[in-house]
């Protein structure tokens, strides 16, 4: 079980890092597109990562989700 746990907790660190870090880039990218005043390049971040920035949050919200029963966390727990 604590192999299973291990892998668990390896996969929602990486998912953290994958979704934030999309997040980031999406946001920088906007960012540049302001300023550059391309309206393309603002919607054009969200069109290509936007998808994939989602995906990335859900799986690992359930992955979290999932954790709580396998590591018998409760309520109020730090």
């Amino acid at each position: 079980m604590n192999t299973v746990k291990s892998v668990t907790m390896t996969i929602f660190k990486i998912g953290v890092v994958a979704f934030l870090a999309l997040g980031v880039i999406v946001v920088l990218t906007q960012a540049v597109g302001l300023i550059a005043g391309d309206a393309g390049l603002v919607s054009g971040a969200v069109s290509m990562l936007g998808t994939a920035m989602t995906v990335a949050a859900g799986v690992t919200g359930l992955l979290g989700f999932v954790m709580s029963y396998l590591f018998h966390w409760k309520a109020g727990e730090d």
